[in-house]
């Protein structure tokens, strides 16, 4: 019944519960943009399923423990195994070398640049990524760095017409050629770890390219124990660090860039913790429209007051008047939320390549339109916003309500 009511005051005052509704809507709509970019990029989402548990190392640098002379970038993949290869606290430990584009094809002829990954079998394991034909290379394909590609479901396409008739056949990466066995569902650029195109073993034999064996191009990823947390893995990696360069004569290893993967993505100072960041933002986003939607109400009782009036004369209580007031403006906050939502997903769906890739965009970027809708975080902006609505609107029902009827029917 009261909500009934709600609705039919609702179309009695058109202009105020229009503004209501699209203040509510464009403020809704605006801090879930906030709270979607921050959670699209660092929720478990699949392929990158455990992002709240990964550490990476990034490829660090050496340099001569004398004078810091000698300061080369990367790290080899010996001395990653060393570092990296017995963390008490990891589940899996993956190294990648550097991501090369690549010229691949079916022939040397026909072909195209794509992003080429070095990774390992644990690579597979870390990350969900669905083989759509196909298999993975195995540990014996792996140890003898053989000639075999794992390739994604769009380059299969175009080479072979279909996943099914990619396998087995050549497909050549950098010219030479390579027996695909294994086709990928094609993976987002958005999720920047588990982004490939075309995946082959990496050589772990390799000679280090000097600094006592320091030099090279690795970097690694670690899988915390769910035991484990992000700090207690960090301090392992660094003790682990520090017995290395501690067996080492004239050069040493710095992996400075340690980090989670909010870290990576967003900011590596400890004085701008990520998830705070867009705490205090969305708020502000929420807090000013709740103000200026206190103020039209404000106004909007004061017009109120001689109806309010009459219908206590009449015999409603104040807790009637008050949960009558409250249950209209709160309706009118959820049809602003909803139409919020709405608005927040089409704008992070038409600028996704600024909000989520800053722009700078790379292989395929495709995301579906269901990675938007976020009901989680929906729910929880939209219980901040209800809270911030009925804080605004509750000093001004209450004062609207205390007057006297004399008083107010009088118009003193």
């Amino acid at each position: 019944m009261k909500i009934r009511q709600s609705f039919t005051l609702l179309r009695q005052n058109p202009f105020f519960s229009v503004v209501s509704i699209i203040g509510t809507a464009v403020s809704i709509a605006f801090a879930m943009v906030v709270y979607m970019v921050y959670d699209i990029q660092t929720a478990n989402i699949r392929p990158e399923s455990h992002r709240d548990r990964m550490v990476y190392s990034s490829y660090g640098y050496s340099y001569r423990k004398a004078d810091h002379s000698n300061a080369n970038t990367g790290m080899s993949y010996q001395a990653a195994s060393r570092v990296f290869g017995d963390l008490p606290g990891a589940e899996l430990v993956t190294y990648t070398s550097y991501v090369f584009m690549e010229y691949c094809g079916a022939s040397p002829e026909k072909g195209n640049r794509y992003q080429k990954r070095h990774v390992d079998l644990n690579f597979w394991r870390l990350y969900d990524i669905r083989f759509v034909a196909g298999r993975p290379f195995d540990q014996q394909e792996f140890d003898a760095c053989s000639d075999v590609v794992v390739i994604a479901e769009r380059l299969a396409r175009e080479a072979f017409g279909s996943a099914e008739e990619a396998i087995g056949k050549s497909y050549f990466v950098g010219f030479r050629p390579k027996r695909v066995v294994g086709v990928t569902e094609d993976v987002s650029s958005l999720f920047t770890f588990a982004y490939g195109e075309v995946w082959v073993p990496y050589y772990t034999k390799d000679p280090a390219w000097g600094s006592e064996g320091l030099r090279g191009g690795f970097e690694a990823m670690v899988l915390c124990k769910p035991d484990v947390s992000l700090d207690e893995m960090k301090q392992q990696i660094e003790s682990s660090l520090d017995r290395l360069n501690a067996s080492l004569t004239e050069y040493e290893l710095a992996l400075p860039d340690l980090s989670t993967y909010a870290e990576r993505q967003f900011f590596r100072d400890d004085f701008l913790n990520p998830m705070a960041t867009c705490i205090f933002l969305g708020l502000i986003l929420l807090i000013v429209p709740a103000i200026n939607v206190s103020g039209l109400i404000s106004s909007q009782m004061s017009r109120r007051l001689s109806e309010l009036a009459v219908r206590k004369a009449y015999g409603a209580s104040r807790l009637t008047l008050m949960s009558q007031l409250l249950i209209e403006n709160l309706l009118m906050a959820f049809i602003g939320a909803l139409l919020g939502f709405l608005l927040s997903c089409l704008l992070l769906w038409l600028g996704k390549d600024w909000m989520l890739a800053g722009g700078y965009t790379s292989g395929n970027f495709e995301v579906s339109i269901w990675l938007f809708l976020r009901p989680a975080v929906f729910l929880m902006v939209l219980g901040v916003c209800l809270l911030f609505n009925l804080l605004s609107v509750f000093v001004p029902a209450w004062n609207a309500t205390r007057r006297p009827i004399a008083e107010v029917i009088s118009g003193e």
